[in-house]
């Protein structure tokens, strides 16, 4: 698919992710890494350092104890947590912004991403193949960044888009392309490898709506976040127009094995961790900080 200039654009515009945040990431996708190597890349930045003690020692998480050592905090809070607070402190222009294009709130996004990731999580336990949890939970964060750069573009035309999927029969992407000649998984990817973000994510943001055109050894990964995303959504959590608006691939069972019981599990456990987590990751008046 061809990205226009204007989007290209939109892309370059957004700031890079710190050298710390983007070391995370890549160390996400690498299983081979210690908890002192986590350690050694988030104590380079001191305003991460000070938020992820500070966090460590919030109601949502404390054990009662003072923690004040860095290796303590990353412990106690896992690094899905210490990812989603690195990404959270620099990419606000992304994720805390009105979507007018989808007529949704500042902040939907980021709700709708923490908690697909927090689906996502969950969700790996069920995959055939092994997928890392935190990997996961960091593929869920990131999955539906390309909405931001498209929704401008779109604004105006919700319900022509509305009239297309039910025309058609289809789902928002398609919606979305007739509208603008792409859709937000396309423009995803082109923020993504702006950011140089690792392959596997960058594969979960491209296909994460068809990840039967995903390549074979980053499948399982992303059916687990195509399934996370419309738990997400089941449990209310979305960008406004676009929710519910997508189908589930066929070849899903293939990969991911969710009954009934499960999913009705699942979507409690993730409303139940999303509450706990949301203020603490973001910031206390809910924006990202």
């Amino acid at each position: 698919m061809i990205i226009s200039e204007d989007i290209k654009k939109r892309v370059l515009e957004i700031p890079l992710l710190s050298v710390v945040a983007t070391r995370l990431l890549a160390m996400t996708g690498d299983e081979n890494h210690s908890l002192k190597d986590v350690v050694n890349i988030v104590e380079n930045d001191p305003y991460l350092t000070a938020r992820v003690l500070r966090i460590a020692n919030s109601a949502a998480f404390s054990t009662g104890h003072s923690i004040t050592t860095l290796n303590k905090a990353i412990i106690h809070l896992g690094e899905k947590i210490v990812a989603g607070i690195a990404i959270g402190s620099c990419s606000s222009k992304v994720f805390n912004r009105a979507l007018e294009g989808y007529e949704s709130g500042p902040g939907d996004l980021w709700d709708h991403s923490l908690q697909t990731a927090i689906a996502a999580r969950e969700i790996a336990s069920y995959a055939h193949h092994g997928v890392s949890r935190d990997l996961a939970f960091t593929a869920g964060l990131l999955h539906d960044i390309g909405k931001s750069i498209i929704s401008d573009l779109l604004k105006g035309n919700t319900e022509k888009m509305a009239g297309i999927c039910k025309e058609k029969s289809a789902d928002f992407l398609v919606a979305e392309r007739e509208i603008i000649g792409t859709d937000h998984t396309e423009a995803g990817y082109e923020l993504a490898l702006h950011w140089r973000l690792p392959e596997v994510l960058c594969m979960a943001i491209r296909h994460h709506h068809k990840p039967d055109n995903c390549v074979d050894k980053h499948k399982s990964l992303v059916y687990v976040i195509h399934i996370a995303d419309l738990v997400a959504m089941m449990g209310g959590s979305g960008t406004g127009a676009d929710i519910l608006n997508y189908k589930i691939d066929d070849n899903y069972e293939k990969y991911v094995t969710i009954g009934n019981d499960d999913l009705a599990s699942i979507i409690l456990n993730v409303q139940m961790e999303f509450l706990r987590t949301k203020k603490f990751v973001t910031g206390e008046q809910g924006g990202l900080a």
